[in-house]
């Protein structure tokens, strides 16, 4: 009873004041006090409604996480126009938007379906304990951005710009349309609407080889059909593109070109690219130095996991110090002994 009394006079006092507007200018989200968290910990007890990306899905795709209520009156007759914008917003840009409904008593996604907030890069859940996971002041509109899988800011989805016709522009709209990074594999602004729709669910982490191809292709019409495979060649070759450039790349890189080669050999085997890719790996698979150098990543990786504490860092990079000494990785174990981190 105390948490409706206090629900229902927060929403007293909502109706008494205006939503805060922002003076025309760049939108500076609010990085001071943003928790640092990651993107992962942040979603990770939402229950979710229908398919959702995993954070290592996403790619170079910009996060956004949005969490809202539903029991605010003021706040739902601005709403269903901040919805809008942010779904005009989205539409097409290399953003993935979760839509989090932190409301305590209403569950499930049918305030934010119900008002249209909906598109192929927009994911639904409901979780009111993710208020106090990322440091927010309430339930009632508010958003974070995520980079390198980190919170870095966040902000009041309420924010808005007064323009001179009276309307308003939402801070998360604008900066959503004009202000985040982010990159696309297959998506290209000059496709179809149709064609986007059909590539968004590869874009977010769904599986692309041969026999998923045959399965995409084959209800599309024939025009759909011939767009649908420029795109498939147009991404290929820009796979081999990049494969070619790690070639003349630091390790890291290189052994990132050598992964995406060995993938795209056993998903596109029929392919030129993928047996370009094959005869590349079967190179490189012989060649005793890169063999190496893929081995002292390997423990690397596993030394940094693994370790617990700065002795036992000293000790897995010991390893491979006396193993890989002229190695990449070798070197760069030894700096994380002499650095202890």
């Amino acid at each position: 009873m105390r948490r409706q009394a206090i629900t229902i006079l927060y929403g007293l006092l909502l109706l008494a004041i205006s939503v805060p507007s922002f003076a025309q200018g760049i939108v500076v989200p609010n990085t001071a006090m943003a928790p640092k968290i990651s993107l992962d910990a942040a979603l990770a007890p939402v229950r979710w409604h229908g398919r959702v990306p995993s954070p290592a899905s996403i790619g170079d795709k910009t996060p956004v996480v949005l969490v809202y209520a539903t029991w605010c009156p003021k706040c739902n007759v601005w709403s269903p126009d901040l919805f809008a914008q942010i779904r005009e917003a989205i539409q097409d840009k290399p953003v993935v938007l979760f839509a989090i409904n932190a409301d305590e008593n209403t569950r499930g996604p049918n305030y934010a379906l119900q008002r249209n907030l909906v598109g192929p890069n927009i994911f639904h859940g409901d979780d009111p304990t993710i208020v106090q996971r990322m440091g927010f002041e309430s339930e009632l509109f508010y958003y974070s951005l995520f980079e390198d899988g980190m919170q870095t800011a966040r902000d009041q989805a309420g924010g808005h710009y007064k323009q001179p016709d009276g309307s308003k522009e939402y801070a998360i709209a604008r900066q959503i349309g004009t202000g985040l990074d982010g990159s696309f594999s297959l998506i290209q602004p000059e496709q179809s609407a149709d064609l986007k729709q059909v590539l968004w669910p590869a874009e977010l982490g769904a599986r692309l080889d041969e026999r998923s191809l045959l399965s995409m292709r084959k209800n599309l019409g024939e025009s759909l059909a011939a767009e649908f495979n420029t795109a498939i060649l147009d991404y290929l070759n820009g796979q081999i593109e990049k494969i070619k450039l790690s070639r003349n790349g630091t390790i890291p890189e290189q052994i990132e070109g050598y992964e995406l080669a060995s993938q795209l050999a056993d998903d596109f085997k029929s392919t030129s690219q993928g047996k370009a890719c094959a005869t590349l790996v079967e190179q490189l698979d012989e060649d005793k130095a890169f063999q190496e150098e893929l081995l002292a990543k390997k423990l690397y990786d596993q030394g940094r996991a693994r370790a617990k504490s700065a002795v036992d860092l000293r000790r897995q990079m010991g390893r491979i110090v006396s193993r890989y000494p002229e190695s990449y990785y070798g070197q760069e174990a030894q700096k994380a002994i002499a650095g202890g981190q």
